[in-house]
């Protein structure tokens, strides 16, 4: 590294640290107005933790100064930016983080106490990814409020985003919220878990044209998901604190699950940027994340990495309670985003194994007629 360069990085450090009397973000951007414009917002208490405006003006501000720094070359200027010490990186920091989960595949996992503004944070790197896309690129999530956006397709069960993969071409990503909740129910000693998630996440991989990335959302213990998802992610991120104490801006990230079990975190990062529900981006304040397994037979569902068209005639097909009765009727459940289930059975409810538990303890009619037969 040049005198120059070190000598800035110094700069900057001190000046974070408050051995410098200037402020930081006022230094680093090009524009003298918008200097002057950070210094007032300063000495009127507007910190950028507290103004969306002002943390708006100074991500802005940076991001053109460093974006003419890359351009001409200009390392003082980026090692101003970043700094040398252990200090946190500036939320021009989300270059770093943006190539990290941009790579064909790739599964980023993140983490952290609830409150934190983890699902936020999610919205925000996947519209992040999408700008580096250049807008090439199909999102399916099952959060409900970015689907507004013509990019972004809602669903919340299995299938359905195996379906989406199958027959979105190009580029894509899959954002995944409260996915510890239901694959850590079905993680129990005994259960297919593990063969599933594995199938499920080997056919997201083999989307036409193009590569699938993952962004699973996860709740802060490590146990709180299904282990194939936690070890094989290749990035892991933890949001670090909760909105209430004014931490929702923080966030580290480790290169890997393994990293993160050694705490050995990659780099650091402060300004996170919030995405309001108001934005195309944003989620619905008043929905709760879901999602279902609602495969019964995923190896014969799921074959040569992809969906097969038929798979709703394979449901129950892996045993199971069903009777095993030669009559066999459309099943009567009710999915969670409220389509009908179409998967056959022939057990006396009606109900395929997955939606049992709808199952008021009648017999399904349909059964009674055939039985009379």
């Amino acid at each position: 590294m040049s005198s120059g360069g070190y000598d800035a990085a110094d700069l900057a450090d001190k000046i974070r640290e408050g051995e410098v009397n200037a402020n930081i973000e006022a230094v680093l951007s090009d524009s003298k107005t918008v200097g002057n414009l950070i210094m007032a917002a300063e000495r009127a208490g507007l910190e950028d933790d507290a103004s969306p405006l002002v943390a708006g003006i100074t991500r802005t501000s940076e991001t053109d100064m460093l974006r003419k720094a890359r351009q001409r070359g200009h390392v003082p200027s980026m090692n101003a930016a970043t700094g040398l010490s252990e200090q946190r990186i500036d939320a021009t920091g989300y270059t770093r983080l943006v190539n990290a989960c941009k790579p064909a595949a790739q599964q980023v996992l993140v983490k952290g106490p609830k409150g934190s503004g983890k699902t936020v944070f999610g919205l925000n790197l996947v519209q992040e990814l999408w700008r580096e896309f250049d807008g090439d690129l199909s999102v399916c999530t099952n959060v409900k409020g970015p689907d507004e956006h013509d990019d972004v397709t809602f669903d919340e069960t299995m299938s359905g985003m195996l379906e989406w993969v199958r027959d979105t071409p190009g580029e894509k990503l899959i954002l995944a919220d409260e996915w510890s909740t239901e694959m850590n129910a079905h993680a129990n000693p005994g259960g297919q878990v593990r063969q599933t998630v594995s199938q499920f996440i080997n056919a997201l991989r083999k989307g036409r044209g193009g590569s699938t990335r993952l962004i699973i959302i996860g709740h802060e213990h490590d146990t709180d998901i299904a282990a194939i998802l936690r070890n094989q992610s290749d990035v892991v991120i933890t949001k670090d604190g909760k909105a209430d104490e004014g931490m929702a801006d923080l966030a580290t990230v480790y290169d890997g699950w393994k990293a993160y079990t050694e705490d050995d975190h990659w780099f650091k990062i402060r300004g996170l940027f919030d995405v309001p529900s108001s934005s195309p981006w944003g989620a619905d304040t008043n929905y709760f994340a879901t999602f279902e397994l609602d495969l019964d037979n995923p190896h014969q569902q799921i074959q040569k990495g992809k969906l097969v068209d038929h798979w709703e005639e394979l449901q129950d097909d892996a045993g199971g309670d069903e009777s095993g009765e030669a009559d066999e009727v459309v099943c009567r459940g009710v999915k969670s985003n409220g389509d009908d289930c179409g998967a056959l059975t022939g057990h006396e409810s009606g109900f395929c194994r997955y939606h049992r538990d709808q199952w008021d303890g009648d017999t399904d009619p349909r059964l009674e007629d055939t039985e009379g037969k």
